[in-house]
């Protein structure tokens, strides 16, 4: 018995190695891919107008006086100027300017497409921005933009500077307002009876 019994010990290791050396082992190639889209829709409605206006110039250096459009539509068209809009104009003198109709309207800019929640980073005009007669003659006066300012309407409605945020759609509304000045410099003739224009850029960073 006991011959027997080691021989079927034997036997089932070397049934045993057999099945371990005969495993077989199949592999397969499994596709990744990944679709990368940065692009957001951003659009304009409407643009920065105010209406019409008196406008006289001062040719004296510094003179000028503005009015401004906030960019929150609850706010009222107002001389109340900006800082630099401030520094520009260090004197009146005779210079006039007064809103006497029309509809001051603000631009509504859209930005769709993002992830809900996420951070923009707003830059608008640094530097003054001229509206003008097109074509102008030598000495013409500009009518010019400063202290450019922005208004969240959308998500939590509120004043925004440098960062604008998306509400939980992935979208942002804002709008833009400005301080409109008479001309600062020694303009040589008068403000002409027709439409002054120019445009300036808005940029959202992603």
């Amino acid at each position: 018995m006991l011959r027997n019994n080691l021989k079927l010990a034997g036997v089932s290791a070397i049934v045993l190695g057999a099945l371990a050396t005969s495993a077989n082992a199949e592999t397969l190639t499994v596709p990744a891919t990944v679709a990368v889209d940065n692009s957001i829709n951003f659009t304009l409605t409407g643009s920065l107008d105010f209406g019409i206006v008196r406008a006289t110039v001062d040719n004296t250096a510094g003179n000028c006086v503005g009015i401004t459009l906030p960019a929150n539509p609850a706010s009222a068209l107002n001389s109340t100027l900006g800082t630099a809009a401030a520094a520009a104009c260090t004197g009146a003198g005779t210079a006039v300017l007064q809103n006497v109709g029309g509809t001051p309207a603000r631009p509504s800019l859209q930005v769709a497409g993002l992830a809900p929640f996420t951070a923009l980073t707003l830059t608008l005009p640094a530097a003054p921005v001229d509206l003008v007669l097109n074509p102008a003659p030598t000495g013409a006066p500009v009518l010019r933009l400063f202290d450019f300012t922005a208004y969240q309407t959308s998500g939590t409605p509120a004043a925004v500077t440098t960062t604008v945020t998306a509400d939980a759609s992935g979208a942002i509304a804002f709008n833009v307002g400005a301080t409109l000045t008479t001309d600062p410099g020694t303009p040589t003739l008068t403000y002409e009876n027709t439409t002054y224009t120019g445009d300036f850029d808005v940029t959202v960073t992603y």
